[in-house]
């Protein structure tokens, strides 16, 4: 039986039920019956989800000396460096409106937040591709694993920025629960990215190499530790990265500090939420040929 297209007709009384049946009929040739699958195996994906988020999150921490406390520990050294920095009024750090520190670290745990969502779910097809191709798990369960492992990190990296704030005696703004929709925008772009190239991950060792270098070119092309002004060719080049209108929304709404384009955050918003699912839809697309690569 091939398994290059698949459609799932699945007996989903229980989560340890899972059963997924391939046949050569393409997913797309109803459209309706398609979207109607994905939105099932979505439904039912909660138990698996929860399983594999507690058992990743045991297994990223568990022989580690520090365990939890390496989710924020970075950032925390981060805010220590830039915190002694500033008495030296280093140029590179001068964050405009507010010490160099608060501007510095929550652009970095921002900036986190993106990698690490995006790197989760870009590996994710190579992570549990033994478990995909034994069809014991649906691909549903392994993205909402991904983003709650997300939230998690990030969750693991806000009390940082509170004492950051409370350290630098800046009174964070009324607004400041509205600043966790643009870290829910940072997670969803970032996911949606990672989800789109995950099958390139699979199929191709291209991708890891460019991950090498992409990390120190969002640091480039987004506002994360230094504020550029107007004329000049990095502000020109930041203005065409969604990421610098949800990063300085995201601080403007956490301590009323800086500019705001409420519009852009309105409009990035759902679009970020768009980018996840049509991503997600295209790796239920290509589950099939990756798991037949696999195979042979």
């Amino acid at each position: 039986m091939s398994l290059r297209h698949s459609q799932s007709e699945a007996s989903r009384s229980d989560s340890s039920g899972f059963v997924k049946i391939n046949s050569g009929r393409s997913q797309l040739f109803s459209i309706r019956a398609f979207l109607t699958d994905a939105w099932l195996d979505l439904r039912t994906s909660s138990e698996f989800a929860k399983r594999l988020f507690l058992q990743n999150i045991a297994q990223r921490y568990r022989y580690s000396s520090l365990g939890l406390f390496w989710a924020f520990v970075p950032s925390a050294l981060i805010a220590i460096l830039l915190t002694l920095g500033q008495p030296e009024r280093i140029p590179i750090l001068i964050a405009g409106e507010v010490p160099p520190a608060v501007y510095g670290v929550f652009g970095l745990v921002m900036a986190q937040t993106f990698l690490e969502a995006l790197n989760i779910h870009r590996v994710s097809l190579n992570q549990y591709i033994h478990l995909l191709v034994r069809q014991k798990i649906p691909l549903e369960a392994i993205v909402i694993a991904g983003l709650a492992e997300s939230a998690f990190g990030f969750l693991m990296r806000l009390p940082v920025l509170l004492v950051i704030l409370l350290v630098f005696h800046i009174t964070p703004a009324l607004t400041f629960p509205l600043a966790l929709l643009g870290i829910a925008a940072i997670i969803s772009s970032a996911t949606g990215l990672g989800l789109f190239l995950a099958p390139w991950n699979v199929l191709s060792k291209d991708l890891e190499n460019i991950m090498q270098f992409f990390p120190w070119l969002l640091f480039l092309i987004t506002p994360v530790f230094v504020v550029v002004h107007p004329g000049n060719w990095l502000y020109i080049l930041q203005q065409f990265n969604p990421l610098t209108y949800i990063f300085e929304c995201t601080r403007f709404l956490a301590y009323s500090a800086g500019t705001i384009n409420i519009l852009a955050l309105l409009l990035l918003i759902p679009l970020a939420l768009i980018l996840l699912i049509l991503s997600w839809l295209f790796c239920r697309l290509c589950l099939p040929y990756i798991i037949e690569r696999s195979l042979t």
